[in-house]
C-alpha cells in the first residue's frame, strides 16, 4: 500500500510539472525572447514636432494624460516618412503624436496636448503612437522593443504607472481594439492582427498584447 501512495504520488508530481511547464511554454513570448537573447535595444527619441497640430488640453487639463495607445497604420508598403507627411496634410481628419518604426521613433504633436486617434472619448484620455508595419524577423523585433520602449518612457515621463488595460478597460496601456471595446468611440482593432500576423510569420506564434505589455514593464523598470 505505502509502495503504490508513492507511485501515484510520484506521478500526481510529474503531471503537475508537465502542465506548469507546459502554462510557461505557452505563455512565453518567441518575440520577447528573441528581443532578449539578441541583445537589441530602442533607438533614441527624434523630437520633430510640427506647429499645425490644433492644441486642444486633455480631460482633465494640459498634460494629464491618463495612458498610452498603440496603433498599427494598416499599410502595407508605407514608410514612417510617408506617414508623417500624409498625416501632416490629412490632420483635420486625424493625427497622433508619434510614429514608430525598426530605427526610429518620431515625435511629431506635443504630447502635452491631445491628439485625434481613436475618437470620442479616448482622444481626450490618451497618449497616442503609430506603428509601421515591418517585413522582416529583425526589424518586427526591432520595431516591438521600440514601440515597448517608447510606451514606458510615456508613462514615467507623465508619472503614470504601468496597468494593462486588455482585461477590463480601466488602465494605462491600451491596444486600438482595447479603446474601441470598452470606451467606442471606432471599430479598429489594431495592432491586435498585425501582432498576430507577424508572430506567426516570423517566430511560429502569435504576438499579442499581453507579451507586449510585459515588455512594456521590462522597459519601465529600466528607465
Amino acid at each position: 500500500m505505502k509502495n503504490k501512495l508513492i507511485k501515484i504520488g510520484t506521478i500526481f508530481f510529474g503531471l503537475l510539472v508537465f502542465f506548469g511547464l507546459w502554462g510557461i511554454s505557452v505563455n512565453a513570448s518567441a518575440v520577447n525572447n528573441y528581443i532578449a537573447s539578441h541583445k537589441i535595444n530602442h533607438v533614441s527619441i527624434t523630437k520633430k514636432v510640427w506647429g499645425g497640430f490644433p492644441h486642444s488640453k486633455y480631460r482633465h487639463g494640459k498634460g494629464k494624460p491618463e495612458g498610452v495607445v498603440v496603433h498599427e497604420t494598416g499599410n502595407t508598403s508605407s514608410t514612417i516618412f510617408d506617414e508623417i507627411a500624409y498625416m501632416k496634410k490629412n490632420y483635420r481628419n486625424a493625427f497622433v503624436h508619434s510614429f514608430v518604426d525598426d530605427e526610429h521613433i518620431i515625435n511629431i504633436a506635443n504630447t502635452d496636448y491631445l491628439c485625434w486617434g481613436v475618437g470620442y472619448p479616448g482622444n481626450a484620455r490618451f497618449l497616442q503612437f503609430e506603428q509601421v508595419e515591418m517585413h522582416t524577423k529583425k526589424n518586427f523585433a526591432e520595431e516591438v522593443e521600440n514601440a515597448a520602449y517608447y510606451t514606458a518612457y510615456l508613462l514615467k515621463e507623465y508619472q503614470l504607472k504601468p496597468n494593462d488595460a486588455c482585461y477590463d478597460g480601466k488602465g494605462t496601456v491600451w491596444s486600438h481594439g482595447s479603446v474601441a471595446k470598452y470606451l467606442g468611440g471606432s471599430d479598429h482593432t489594431d495592432p491586435v492582427g498585425y501582432y498576430k500576423k507577424c508572430g506567426k510569420k516570423y517566430f511560429h506564434q502569435s504576438y499579442t498584447m499581453k507579451q507586449f505589455y510585459k515588455l512594456v514593464v521590462t522597459n519601465y523598470h529600466n528607465l
